[in-house]
């Protein structure tokens, strides 16, 4: 099985977005595929009833039985994060991760909005600019989702990065 990662076009660091993986008798299948492409850590934008809804109650155990990072900051289909503080906590802790050499991916349902707009802040904090442009580059479609997101994205910049 060969996962959806879409990997920024970054020379330093290994920065992917992504759907939501397969769920069901695919969710291990998938998880191990995002070992063998060598991720150390996943970040999960989806939220509670989300997860319920497509079955991916077991992706934060199965990843880390395969030794990756699970993270979670829950954020609404098309909308913002509602809180900054935790944002820039994130961004913060995955641009040195990536500075480290590891590789992560986002993902959120169909790997557009969401988890466009939280890799996109750590692109902020790492200071490399035209986030949604290297974003749209590497997905093949225009990133975010909504005006919202980039609005928040810039105050992001303005006060975090």
């Amino acid at each position: 099985m060969r996962p959806d990662l879409y990997w920024l076009p970054l020379p330093d660091y290994k920065l992917a977005i992504m759907p939501r993986p397969r769920a069901g008798d695919w969710l291990a299948d998938e998880i191990r595929a995002w070992q063998q492409q060598g991720i150390n850590t996943v970040v999960s934008l989806l939220e509670a009833s989300e997860v319920h809804e497509l079955e991916l109650g077991e992706e934060e155990r199965l990843c880390a039985d395969l030794g990756i990072r699970f993270l979670s900051l829950p954020i609404p289909d098309r909308g913002i994060p509602a809180h900054r503080p935790a944002v820039r906590a994130l961004a913060y802790t995955l641009a040195a991760q990536l500075q480290a050499g590891a590789s992560v991916a986002v993902h959120c349902r169909a790997g557009i909005g969401r988890s466009s707009l939280i890799a996109a802040c750590v692109l902020a904090v790492l200071g490399i600019g035209d986030e949604f442009a290297l974003i749209s580059q590497a997905r093949g479609v225009a990133v975010p989702d909504t005006e919202q997101q980039a609005a928040w994205l810039v105050g992001f910049r303005r006060t975090e990065a």
